[in-house]
């Protein structure tokens, strides 16, 4: 059985959609745990792809975190291997720093908390609809890498996606939350409703009912394609 590696920073109150939608397409999804210790397993012949799943670490903040440096050395040697690699918000944060883009919380201290519509570029719309809406909660984003191409570019944090040669691609934003894990962020994040760019709960929480099914298909068709 092909086997995906999905690098966690915390414990989620369910699985996330994309992990069961890769489960129920015959992967071996083996959830990895560097913040309690746990190795990385070998990229043998049967990994068929990573993913560096988000979190709320800082990649600004190694001090913290230091298990995080181990995460973007991985992250190298994925990318030097040529394997498939996909980062969500902090993953794709890690995958920049892997890169030796800048990331760091926003100069104008914005940050993002409910759906956004985003611009796609010429290059994205291999990838992506022209008319796309996400869900983000972040307070830092990433520049995009030297010698990689921008795919979406939002208002509030304007770098929302890259490519980084064939096979590896960043995300800013999170398609794979569901609404447990939603309202746990909701609960988690609360401090952060008000401040500049942020939206209310209420438009939270129509946002989801409005985009989140459209969002999730999507989702299962860029993973059907990338792995």
């Amino acid at each position: 059985m092909p086997k995906i590696l999905s690098i966690m920073h915390e414990y989620p109150p369910e699985t996330d959609r994309g992990t069961l939608h890769l489960r129920s397409k015959g992967y071996e999804v083996v959830e990895i745990r560097p913040y309690l210790g746990e190795d990385y397993p070998e990229l043998d012949g049967d990994v068929a792809g990573i993913q560096i799943q988000g979190g709320p670490q800082m990649v600004s903040d190694l001090e913290s975190f230091p298990y995080l440096e181990g995460e973007i050395a991985f992250a190298r040697a994925v990318m030097e291997r040529d394997l498939p690699l996909l980062g969500i918000c902090l993953g794709g944060q890690i995958i920049a720093r892997a890169l030796d883009a800048k990331v760091g919380y926003h100069p104008e201290e914005n940050v993002a908390l409910g759906y956004y519509q985003l611009k796609t570029t010429d290059a994205g719309l291999e990838w992506f609809p022209s008319d796309f809406t996400v869900l983000a909660a972040n307070s830092q984003g990433f520049d995009c890498p030297a010698d990689a191409t921008l795919l979406l570019r939002g208002d509030v944090f304007p770098n929302q996606a890259f490519q980084y040669g064939e096979r590896t691609i960043a995300f800013q934003f999170h398609p794979e939350v569901t609404r447990p894990i939603f309202d746990l962020w909701q609960k988690e994040l609360e401090k952060n409703i008000g401040k500049p760019g942020t939206q209310s709960l209420e438009e939270q929480n129509e946002g989801f009912d409005r985009y989140n099914a459209a969002l999730g298909e999507w989702y299962f068709s860029f993973l059907d394609r990338f792995f």
